[in-house]
């Protein structure tokens, strides 16, 4: 396979009368160069950076000339173009024919192109829409910003005829001395193959083997004794690479990745990596990065993981959406452990079949292009939903059964943000919970009773703090025993306590503060936000570290002495349901509702 890059300098221009397609701005020929309203851009890169168009919503055509440099042989290869994430609705031509569409901002999807494709004068047109509505997914209120445009990498493959498809390496700990590593594909067309395994310099030929001629589905596997085991503080990988040996006279190199030997799995109320317990302590992170927007460079992503490591944490949640497949490598090669979500978030159209299929589509897009990282540990159908609601409930029950379908090797859950009642929670592999004691909440001293009242119902399984947090505008400080909202003292005491609980709670499996950096949030109005979320352990500068940032390595592990509720949590659940526990709940799911319109607007 051989790529070709088409990022770089395309033209743009805003569409916000939407007449270009009845204009046909994607024919060739209605192209002038010296149209007044074309704008450069470097793509990839959000139309948001234009001068004028900063917080534009809507449409924006995206036009790309480019040459083939070769000869076109379609007798062995087919042509494709790729777009690795693009916001949101996008339709794309090329030389005037209509290619197709997709929606959704934040996986890839690609078109085979070969009839279309020329040696000579490529004409390529995107047409992009980042209008929020409400079967989209997300839909119309989401609480970050809406950068639109193509803000991820473009190019075209150009791929052997005869090729492997949906290649999924699992590997399956038979004892931590022994492991067993299956290779599942598709094949397009007919070969023979030769596979090898390399240790991680890639040089050395540690296994090998060669499958007869075959088309169709197929596989091969082996055993690996005292494999080097992929985790946080082992971060060991192999390489495999397959081979097309059908011609004899040469092989032709067809698939190569990297992969990791190690397994995930929940025992009880203990979650269980390569055979032992781990207690995941993480961060969340947006993807977004001033003065890139989501365009970011693959060492300040790299710098970022390596930060996260120097603080003690093990984890990412990448929220609320999934993330450069750039920052998933580095997780794997540097070490650390990802939370995928797709961005099924607070209120959708859950009764809409297009958007069900939306959201089936982004989950299969996100799973097949990272099925094979050892970093990426869990899949989330969604964040802080109506699991009381009967059609979102059904909703998220499919979106987890297809998820398990295609991947019976990770975690499958959503996160919730409801005390109670979750019609999904004894479904999840992992139950969840965002809530923000001494924030949205009255006093972070209440979150060890709520948290042992809100087990007692899902007590055999593993629990997760996926998101807790206070906002602090960095530099702004106040006395301590004030407790002054946004001051960087607060948000150290809110974390510092909610931190030293959760680590003395048996249950559970880890927690994820909210978040890494602050990031911009339109909606948050305040004098102190002005149009950021400030819950952030860093600003939105990144170089600006706050309080709690320097705490940190020092809590990470600790553990706050407790008094076990679990007794009181089971006789106040039995006393109380369902009329007493039904009601508190209720008014308190109401009353963090309330904090959080109260503070974003």
């Amino acid at each position: 396979m051989k790529t070709i890059s088409l990022n770089g300098k395309w033209k743009c221009k805003s569409d916000i009368e939407n007449i270009g397609i009845q204009n046909k701005w994607y024919i060739p020929e209605n192209y002038n160069l010296n149209d007044k309203n074309l704008k450069d851009i470097e793509i990839p890169k959000s139309f948001n950076f234009l001068n004028g168009f900063e917080n534009f919503e809507g449409i924006f055509w995206h036009f790309y000339q480019f040459e083939l440099n070769e000869e076109k042989d379609l007798k062995n290869n087919d042509y494709q173009i790729r777009f690795k994430g693009t916001n949101y609705n996008s339709k794309v031509w090329l030389n005037g024919r209509f290619l197709g569409e997709h929606n959704g901002g934040f996986t890839p999807f690609s078109f085979i192109v070969n009839n279309l494709i020329k040696e000579r004068d490529n004409f390529l047109v995107v047409r992009i829409d980042n209008t929020r509505k409400k079967d989209q997914i997300p839909a119309i209120y989401f609480d970050w910003f809406n950068w639109g445009g193509i803000y991820r990498d473009v190019d075209l493959s150009i791929l052997y005829k005869n090729r492997l498809n949906n290649v999924t390496i699992k590997t399956i700990l038979i004892t931590k001395q022994k492991s067993r590593i299956d290779v599942s594909y598709n094949i397009k067309g007919e070969i023979s193959l030769k596979w090898q395994i390399f240790d991680d310099t890639k040089t050395y030929i540690l296994y090998e083997g060669n499958v007869p001629e075959r088309s169709g589905k197929g596989y091969f596997n082996l055993i690996i004794n005292n494999p080097k085991l992929w985790s946080p503080n082992t971060p060991n990988l192999y390489y495999l690479r397959i081979y097309d040996i059908s011609q004899k006279t040469e092989e032709l190199l067809i698939f190569d990745t990297h992969f990791g030997i190690r397994q995930i799995e929940i025992n009880g109320i203990n979650l269980i990596l390569n055979k032992e317990k781990i207690v995941l302590k993480g961060v969340s992170l947006h993807e977004e990065y001033m003065p890139y927007g989501r365009t970011i460079p693959h060492e300040k992503r790299k710098e970022d993981v390596l930060n996260f490591k120097s603080l003690g944490f093990n984890a990412i949640r990448t929220a609320h959406y999934s993330h450069d497949a750039d920052l998933i490598d580095i997780a794997d090669k540097v070490g650390i452990l990802i939370l995928e979500e797709i961005p099924v978030y607070w209120s959708c159209d859950f009764k809409n079949p297009q958007t069900y299929k939306t959201a089936a589509n982004m989950l299969k897009e996100l799973i097949w292009r990272d099925i094979n990282h050892p970093s990426v540990i869990w899949w989330s159908v969604g964040n802080e939903v109506p699991l009381h609601n009967m059609a979102c409930s059904k909703f998220i029950k499919s979106l987890m059964d297809l998820a398990r379908k295609i991947d019976n090797t990770r975690i499958v859950t959503v996160v919730s943000r409801k005390l109670i009642p979750d019609l999904i929670r004894k479904s999840v592999d992992i139950a969840t919970i965002n809530s923000y004691f001494g924030w949205y909440f009255p006093h972070e001293r209440m979150i060890s009773f709520i948290l042992d009242l809100i087990r007692t119902p899902v007590f055999n399984k593993p629990w997760i703090y996926t998101e807790f947090g206070a906002g602090a505008k960095y530099g702004f400080h106040a006395d301590w025993d004030k407790q002054v909202k946004f001051s960087e003292e607060k948000q150290l005491q809110v974390l510092d306590y909610t931190i030293r609980t959760i680590n003395s709670k048996d249950y559970f499996a880890g927690w994820f503060i909210w978040i890494y950096r602050d990031f911009r949030a339109p909606q948050r109005l305040n004098k102190f936000q002005k149009g950021y979320n400030r819950k952030g352990i860093v600003s939105e500068k990144n170089n600006e570290k706050k309080l709690i940032y320097y705490r940190i390595p020092k809590i990470i592990n600790i553990k706050r002495k407790t008094y076990n509720t679990k007794i009181l949590g089971i006789l106040l659940w039995i006393i109380s349901f369902p009329f007493s526990y039904l009601l508190f709940t209720r008014m308190m799911n109401q009353f963090l509702e309330h904090r959080v319109k109260k503070e974003s607007f």
